[in-house]
């Protein structure tokens, strides 16, 4: 009979105790995860719109640019104007 009780314990594993601090553990760990997705995403968001930003001064730089006689320069305009029609058949033929 010993032998079978010995047999018997040597068989079973020693119950780990349960980590009371697991649930808070894996929360912190989703959290940091969010966190840093979520600053990547800040700074590709701030490379964007430093270039918009970029875009807009060169064209409104252009778009100021007068002649002697203080009429806009219409090739500046007209540049402008064909380069929204040309974004906007684009945008059409992705559609």
């Amino acid at each position: 009979a010993e032998n079978h009780q010995k047999s018997v314990e040597s068989t079973r594993k020693k119950r780990h105790k349960s980590d009371p601090l697991y649930q808070a553990r894996k929360q912190a760990e989703i959290r940091k995860q969010q966190q840093l997705e979520d600053i990547s995403e800040r700074k590709g968001n701030q490379q964007n719109e430093g270039k918009k930003q970029h875009l807009r001064k060169v064209r409104a730089k252009k778009m100021m640019q007068r002649t002697k006689r203080g009429q806009p320069l219409m090739k500046n305009v007209i540049g402008d104007l064909l380069g929204k029609i040309r974004g906007d058949i684009a945008d059409e033929g992705d559609c």
